[in-house]
């Protein structure tokens, strides 16, 4: 399952048409940010998996739509593949976000796979722990 929804994901993201229509995530990432509807808030993330260490790290930004900065985060964790990381970004984003009692939240990535799996319910199905918890996240109701 996770090779077909990755490979849709894939095709969708060449697509020029594609757009993301989720109550929990915003369009493709845009060569500039993009503000949240009024009275939400955005999570912008993002991971990085160097070369030559032995660790990852994630991180990101949640601002209104005014632009303003509420928080930040970031995190080494484990090194593993750049799909995985960006994942664990978004989860640790999610986890900031309603920590604060956010509830009307949009992310945006530079990974358009990862934002396709998650917004169109491909994470049921996912080996990845990272992705299924995001899915779980996005069910609860509060």
């Amino acid at each position: 399952m996770d090779l077909i929804a990755t490979s849709i994901a894939w095709a969708r993201s060449i697509s020029n048409s594609v757009r993301v229509n989720n109550s929990c995530c915003s369009d493709y990432t845009k060569e500039y940010w993009q503000p949240p509807r009024v009275g939400w808030v955005k999570v912008n993330i993002d991971g990085s998996v160097p070369k030559h260490t032995s660790s990852a790290a994630v991180g990101g930004v949640i601002r209104v739509h005014k632009g303003n900065w509420l928080f930040g985060f970031g995190l080494r964790i484990d090194r593993s593949g750049i799909f995985q990381t960006e994942a664990r970004a978004l989860y640790e984003g999610l986890v900031v976000a309603w920590h604060e009692r956010f509830r009307q939240i949009e992310v945006e990535s530079d990974n358009p796979i990862l934002i396709d799996v998650v917004s169109n319910r491909y994470a049921v199905d996912s080996n990845l722990s990272e992705i299924r918890f995001i899915h779980t996240m996005i069910l609860k109701k509060w």
